[in-house]
């Protein structure tokens, strides 16, 4: 069967449209994996290929009514999506979500193939929910999300497809029992305000006494920063204090071994990305979750509500960041889950809930409805 992956332009669509492609690629598929966005001239991206898989390169940018450039880009898109689309004849089409999968599944409508859907967050986003009713199947993360697509909509609860690696081990599993580890994931766009959130509520709980003794502080606290931010949260925390009282503070500008740092921590700070939440599941790592405010439909926050009414992580607004009583409550809720013995709030609770909540095998699952949209056609 010949199947082709659109993975759209950044990791959070790409990496899980690769996986899919990879475990195709397993079941002994010709696979064409169509990159697009910020894809297109990354070196790194058609590297990443699974072993035997062809590129299609199709160029796009975000699409707006306000900017008809962009339309007539998409326009440009299109032809060409059809134009490779119609020489590699793929039985299906899987789209992963985003801007980029408008132009190949336009193209593959017209040319009547067969296409299935991915969508990663608790709230569609705008491509998907649009394509939504020309797909033979959407492939949803989240549930309850029947409201967000026409009537009639077959959608299937695969869970989000992760790289191999994130399913090494267990959260805290490497950890030291002795000594308590925050992992605060601070890398990802639009972080800065999380980052000095998160420095700023602990040496205002040094210095306020929020944490008495104050040997209940975090034993060791591994910041991932990002490249960009790397030297001024190295700057907030070594103003802060706290390496005087103890504890070990590592930052990080960039780490490629991500289930390491899953495995050696007990609680983790995040952004509420799809992925993220599903590393998190899979790792079994109890988790506080900060949504990204501004983001289309604010997916991140139905995200983490989600993630926390299955018990799988706690919700917390940046917001609360500004003021004192928010400082003083998210130094609680750490202070709270460090001590795990409140039945109410645990992380023994939290990491059952995270666990509930993974999928280890959503990459077989997305193919699978893959291979049945290509069977039916």
């Amino acid at each position: 069967m010949n199947i082709a992956v659109s993975c759209g332009g950044t990791g959070g669509h790409m990496f899980p449209g690769l996986a899919v492609a990879a475990e195709l690629r397993r079941r002994g598929h010709r696979v064409a994996v169509i990159l697009s966005g910020r894809a297109v001239e990354a070196d790194r991206a058609k590297a990443d290929l699974p072993e035997g898989a062809e590129a299609m390169l199709v160029p796009v940018d975000p699409v707006s009514p306000r900017r008809p450039k962009s339309l007539l880009k998409l326009w440009r898109a299109y032809r060409s999506a059809k134009r490779q689309l119609r020489a590699f004849r793929p039985d299906a089409l899987l789209a992963m979500g985003s801007y980029t999968s408008i132009a190949p599944v336009l193209a593959a409508r017209k040319l009547r193939i067969p296409v299935v859907l991915h969508e990663a967050n608790a709230i569609p986003g705008a491509a998907v929910a649009f394509l939504a009713r020309w797909a033979k199947t959407v492939c949803t993360c989240f549930p309850h999300m029947e409201r967000f697509f026409p009537p009639g909509a077959h959608l299937a609860d695969t869970g989000l497809p992760l790289r191999a690696e994130f399913a090494k081990g267990i959260g805290g599993s490497k950890a030291d029992p002795a000594h308590f580890s925050l992992l605060v994931m601070g890398g990802s766009q639009g972080a800065r305000d999380l980052n000095r959130g998160i420095v700023q509520t602990f040496s205002e709980a040094l210095k306020a006494g929020w944490y008495e003794p104050a040997s209940r502080l975090p034993d060791r606290i591994v910041h991932l920063a990002g490249t960009r931010n790397e030297d001024e949260v190295r700057a907030l925390w070594d103003a802060s204090g706290l390496r005087e009282t103890g504890v070990e503070i590592e930052v990080v500008g960039f780490e490629h071994d991500m289930a390491r740092r899953y495995a050696e921590a007990d609680l983790c700070v995040s952004r509420a990305g799809a992925s993220s939440c599903f590393e998190l599941a899979l790792a079994g790592l109890p988790a506080i979750l900060v949504p990204l405010p501004g983001l289309a439909r604010d997916h991140q926050s139905r995200n983490a509500d989600m993630m926390q009414l299955r018990g799988a992580a706690v919700s917390f607004a940046q917001k609360d960041f500004a003021d004192e009583r928010g400082r003083k409550r998210f130094a609680g809720l750490v202070r709270r889950l460090r001590a795990s013995d409140d039945p109410k709030l645990s992380r023994d609770k939290l990491r059952a809930g995270a666990l509930a909540a993974a999928v280890g095998d959503a990459a077989g699952r997305v193919a699978d409805e893959v291979e049945a949209a290509g069977t039916a056609r």
